[in-house]
């Protein structure tokens, strides 16, 4: 690799969260030469803060030799990102390669959850923004990326902990372009991941959302989890029963179709830059 400009180095060191925004919206090769070069703990302070799609595709293209020099001069938040957005089944083979033994441990006991907890359930395909993204690069980012169907956009601060959910009608109705996603967040109290399934299944915010935030012990947004998902894992392993998410299909598929309209007038309503 051929060392990376002073300055280039300087302002991604102070400034991974705006240089991530910049490169979520360019292509694979852009977002790979400007990594080129950069130390490794830099880089992976860039990687931490990349939209998960963007960053699980990079990391898909790496070697596991690559990525684990990332997590072992990373700081440890942006280490457990970086883990976060490696496909699960990939992440036990990439932590066994790191060569400093109690990151390798640490790791494994924030990523690795017991089987019946939340976090074991959890999808980590999530869209998430940095909280100081503006609305209108938000926009740019989401129709640059390949998200298929979006209805739920979480936002997280610069070390990739839980904010909030994107309030989508806020934002459809919002009349500055320059204003901070951040503030157009509406917190959903979110499950802990150690939580277990039976536990999460009364969690009173089914009644209002179909689908919740799941955040470590530091308050990291691993991912979320559906009413659906969590429903079935239940139903296989035990008779159904009374609960708080029971019961609340219609309310749920009306939610979606809300969300949904909201958008679709986000993304195409507002003239494209």
């Amino acid at each position: 690799m051929e060392a990376a400009n002073p300055l280039r180095v300087a302002f991604a060191r102070n400034h991974p969260a705006e240089l991530a925004a910049f490169l979520a919206a360019q292509s694979s090769t852009a977002v790979v030469e400007a990594l080129n070069g950069l130390p490794a703990d830099v880089g992976a302070g860039v990687i931490a803060r990349l939209p998960h799609g963007v960053a699980t595709r990079l990391l898909m293209d790496q070697s596991d030799e690559v990525v684990s020099s990332w997590l072992a001069r990373a700081a440890l938040d942006d280490a457990l990102t970086l883990v976060l957005h490696l496909a699960p089944e990939r992440r036990e083979r990439v932590l066994a390669t790191l060569p400093i033994r109690h990151m390798r441990r640490t790791l494994e006991r924030l990523v690795v959850y017991p089987r019946r907890t939340v976090g074991a359930l959890v999808d980590p395909g999530v869209v998430r923004i940095t909280e100081t993204t503006t609305l209108h690069d938000a926009i740019a980012m989401l129709r640059a990326g390949e998200y298929g169907e979006l209805e739920w956009i979480w936002i997280v601060d610069g070390d990739s902990r839980y904010v909030g959910l994107l309030d989508l009608s806020k934002a459809l109705l919002t009349q500055a372009d320059n204003v901070p996603v951040g503030e157009l967040a509406v917190k959903l109290e979110a499950l802990r991941a150690e939580t277990t399934l039976a536990a999460a299944r009364d969690a009173p915010e089914w009644l209002k959302h179909p689908e919740l935030p799941v955040v470590d012990h530091q308050q990291h947004l691993l991912g979320a989890l559906s009413r659906e998902r969590l429903v079935a894992a239940l139903a296989a392993d035990h008779p159904p029963r009374q609960g708080m998410i029971d019961g609340v299909g219609a309310l749920t598929q009306a939610y979606f179709r809300v969300m949904g309209a909201c958008l679709g007038g986000l993304l195409g309503g507002r003239e494209r830059s």
